[in-house]
């Protein structure tokens, strides 16, 4: 089929062959480099190939070696989820609620009810008993795993790491690789009891003859949600600034560099708070970033000024409006919510509805923490990355440490063990170009089989109105000027301010504290269990996601109404 690719695409799958970009972009946004999309590659049949082996239902699933991508793929280089796959999978323990379920994970899949597996009943009970098991264990494995990565964080782990040998910082790597397969595995776990007691919560509002998208708003507000943390951490760190008046000063007017460099060397007392009360937060949550599954990326930790940036944006957020607050009023609607559906369920539907209510709340919160950890996990190969460039570097196998980024995972491993890669200098120079000129083409949200990413398309003149999907009613509607953010680098030129829409092309967890002062969020990508979605909910923000060209339709400044209800965006004025 005719179209851009890269080098570095998955090949198609065989069997499973309906394809989503709504959610990929969560995971890495934009163009994946040929050594990450190759090792994810590697990851996604090593922890598909385990996780569904677990299961007495698991060997009715095909799982396919890498470079066939299993339920990640790479196409025209960007990241795509294999809803297909993920059907056959859920399957395995209900094919009563897996299409439904589908329908939480990846808006807008079609087609993928012919991969439900059939099984014999006692093959599925067991394989049931297997995941009961599983979901009972998963909260204490990931607070284990949690206190291990943070007491490794506290540690000189990284430094060591980051000083290894070639050799060894490539066995450090793979064996980081290994271990972090099982957290992947972990949110697969918790990612499918959240779908699955969410389509339960859903079915009993139905029985009961209530709207089941009331299952969003009862799976809102939940507090202690890990994506919404970063915020409420800023937020504090800007509360200790506000304290000495000459520091928040400075950190209205100076850049950020200046500011880093004044809190490494002042010992005056107001700098030595705010210092501290900032390398507690980087300790928490510097391990994010745009791309945070991508160890290529740094992370806060090792470049803190976007986080910098967005304390001074803190600085004049009110209390009545801080994350703490906001989340606090999401919490208190979603309790009012909760009693009002309650009343209005005849009596024999109450007692399974707290059940489910509450399986529905641990695992929608568990999976934002369960991702977190994998995340946390992942940063560890920001070291091993590093050394393993230099290594090639300092050995002569490679000109520049940023070529690691254009060779393929077993091109790496060949030229650690000392063997030449055939065309090696040719292969970067090419594989730059197509990674340069990926940024142009787009894919189709769905797609059946193989796909031809095309030109980007040029937005039609005079659109005012956009539909998308509403996945956070908020206070809404509201109206407000847009804010166009292509990524989280860009905030650096403006901060959002208080009442801005923020729109984006796609939001991970770095970008909430951007949602703090906005008065909405529009997305081009995502779902209803998107980060976005989540983020914008816990806080009780209008928004939108799935809104299509909308940081090229829309303009910086221009005035417009976003309604979470019904999913529209309107531009009311421009700018």
């Amino acid at each position: 089929m005719p179209g851009f690719r890269t080098e570095w695409d998955t090949a198609p799958n065989p069997t499973y062959d309906v394809w989503t970009v709504t959610n990929g972009g969560e995971v890495v946004p934009g163009i994946l480099s040929p050594f990450m999309a190759s090792s994810f590659n590697r990851q996604d049949e090593k922890s598909i190939r385990s996780l569904i082996a677990a299961y007495p239902t698991g060997r009715y699933v095909k799982v396919y070696k890498a470079p066939i991508g299993n339920f990640f793929g790479v196409f025209a280089g960007r990241l795509a989820l294999n809803a297909g796959f993920t059907a056959a999978a859920m399957s395995l323990l209900d094919p009563g609620i897996a299409e439904a379920m589908l329908q939480q994970f990846f808006t807008g899949t079609e087609g993928t009810e012919r991969f439900i597996v059939r099984v014999p009943d006692d093959a599925r009970a067991a394989a049931v008993a297997v995941a009961a098991q599983q979901r009972a264990e998963a909260s204490a494995l990931l607070d284990a795993r949690r206190d291990h990565l943070y007491a490794e964080r506290r540690s000189a782990q990284f430094s060591l790491d980051r000083h290894l040998g070639l050799k060894s910082a490539w066995k450090r790597h793979e064996q980081l690789t290994l271990d972090n397969t099982e957290a992947l595995n972990l949110h697969y776990v918790v990612s499918i009891a959240a779908g699955e007691f969410q389509v339960k919560l859903m079915g009993l509002l139905m029985m009961g003859g209530l709207d089941p998208a009331a299952a969003i708003g009862l799976c809102s507000g939940l507090g202690d949600v890990e994506s919404s943390k970063p915020a409420m951490g800023l937020w504090d760190v800007a509360q200790v600034a506000k304290k000495h008046p000459l520091v928040e000063a400075a950190l209205r007017a100076e850049r950020a560099d200046t500011l880093l460099a004044t809190m490494a060397a002042s010992k005056e007392r107001g700098w030595a708070a705010v210092a501290k009360s900032f390398a507690a937060f980087l300790h928490d949550y510097g391990y994010r970033v745009q791309g945070e599954a991508d160890p290529s990326n740094p992370d806060w930790t090792e470049q803190p000024e976007f986080a910098l940036s967005q304390v001074r944006a803190m600085l004049d957020v009110t209390i009545a409006d801080s994350p703490q607050a906001q989340a606090k009023r999401s919490s208190a609607n979603r309790k009012v919510l909760e009693r009002t559906i309650r009343k209005a369920l005849a009596a024999e539907l109450r007692v399974p509805f707290d059940a489910v209510l509450a399986e529905s709340q641990r695992f929608t919160r568990m999976r934002e923490y369960s991702k977190a950890m994998w995340i946390l996990g992942t940063r560890r190969q920001r070291a091993t990355y590093l050394a393993i460039c230099d290594g090639l570097v300092a050995m002569g196998r490679a000109a520049d440490p940023d070529d690691t980024r254009f060779l393929l995972y077993d091109e790496v491993k060949t030229l650690v063990a000392a063997k030449p890669v055939p065309g090696q200098a040719a292969k970067i120079r090419r594989r730059r170009a197509q990674f340069a000129k990926a940024e142009d083409y787009v894919l189709p949200d769905v797609w059946v089989g193989d796909v031809a990413a095309k030109k980007r398309p040029k937005v039609r003149a005079g659109v005012t109105a956009m539909q998308g999907l509403g996945v956070s009613v908020g206070e809404g509607p509201v109206e407000g000027p847009a804010r166009i953010v292509a990524n989280v680098q860009a905030a650096f030129e403006r901060e959002i301010e208080d009442g801005d829409i923020l729109v984006a092309p796609f939001t991970d967890a770095p970008w909430t504290p951007l949602f703090i002062p906005a008065g909405a969020v529009v997305v081009e990508t995502g779902g209803v269990l998107s980060h976005a979605a989540t983020v914008a909910r816990e806080f009780g923000i209008p928004c939108v996601v799935m809104v299509k060209d909308a940081t090229r339709i829309i303009h910086d400044g221009d005035t417009v109404r976003v309604d979470g209800a019904t999913g529209s965006v309107t531009i009311v004025a421009r700018h």
